[in-house]
């Protein structure tokens, strides 16, 4: 359970971060973050016409996306629908982009599964519903692409789930029904907002991203900073902080959610998880900005497999 919620943290930190990372421009100045914080522009009180359209049942009303946005990489496809200024969102992510087709939600091999997640609106951290079990045995539900237009650079498709919720105790289920995107307009590639800067070497190797984000999380009870940078074909490191970190030195860990911890992961199908050490110079929660340099060797999340040492590593990142 706890290996569960920690890497709960990381899927929506870089499912949120895929999603602003595929915009060229702010969507109608909009911005949302997982703890319930939105900016201006977001909220029209139907679809956007200019991105397409995203709508699911549940709880006996239809949810309709103010601002839908999407991406379709090599290894993976992100669609994400908005509703609203309180920071409620329906996050699809698919982790094996075999184009047009059928994909089951929550069944993992151990390092990757196909998901959704719902963020309820003024989320402070029991508010998120993910399509995944702690064993990832049973499937959750299913996505189907049902066109992928590479021309105009439009995805459609339906998707169903059954959303747990896993920070309540008991845990507590949600059924999603009759979701469908259509013409959602997506980015081919990833960007960089807010002039953030990262840099680290993997085994010697620079590690060039395609994009860096931050976005402040919660989940459980527990408020975070997840930190990503990753290229186009997925590869990334992450990093999960507590959200009032201060400057100083501090050991990687993996022991529970207000740990600091760090993850590289060699693409969708290979994740590992940092053994090692962060120094935060500076840390303004106001202005939410955060600098700092940190090193780690990196080993398989689950079994055996090659371990990969991340030097001279550091970061300046504006989060969300």
């Amino acid at each position: 359970m706890k290996k569960f919620k920690l890497a709960s943290v990381f899927i929506l930190s870089i499912l949120f971060s895929t999603f602003y990372s595929c915009q060229n421009e702010p969507l109608d100045s909009a911005f949302v973050g997982v703890d319930g914080s939105v900016g201006s522009g977001a909220g029209n009180g139907g679809t956007n016409n200019q991105t397409g359209m995203f709508k699911v049942d549940f709880d006996g009303q239809t949810y309709i996306a103010d601002v839908v946005a999407a991406t379709v990489l090599d290894d993976a496809i992100n669609i994400t629908g908005l509703r609203g200024s309180n920071g409620e969102a329906v996050i699809v992510t698919i982790t094996e982009n075999n184009g047009v087709g059928t994909y089951q939600l929550g069944v993992t091999n151990g390092v990757q599964a196909n998901a959704v997640a719902y963020s309820e609106a003024n989320n402070t951290g029991f508010g998120t519903w993910i399509a995944a079990t702690t064993d990832g045995t049973v499937s959750q539900g299913e996505v189907i692409i049902t066109e992928i237009d590479a021309v105009n650079e439009k995805i459609s498709g339906t998707f169903s789930f059954t959303g747990n919720n896993l920070s309540l105790t008991p845990a507590e289920t949600k059924e999603f029904t009759n979701g469908v995107f259509s013409n959602v307009s997506y980015a081919a590639d990833l960007s960089t907002p807010n002039g953030n800067e990262f840099f680290a070497k993997i085994d010697g190797s620079e590690f060039v991203e395609d994009t860096v984000f931050g976005i402040q999380t919660s989940l459980a009870g527990f408020t975070t900073i997840g930190i990503t940078a990753t290229k186009n074909n997925l590869e990334s490191i992450g990093f999960s902080l507590p959200a009032d970190i201060t400057t100083g030195t501090y050991n990687f860990s993996f022991g529970s959610l207000d740990d600091a911890t760090a993850q590289y992961n060699v693409g969708m199908n290979e994740n590992t998880i940092g053994d090692g050490t962060i120094t935060i110079s500076s840390h303004n929660t106001t202005d939410k900005r955060i600098i700092a340099t940190f090193e780690f060797v990196a080993s398989p999340f689950i079994g055996t497999g090659n371990s990969y040492n991340i030097t001279e590593g550091s970061f300046d990142i504006t989060y969300q």
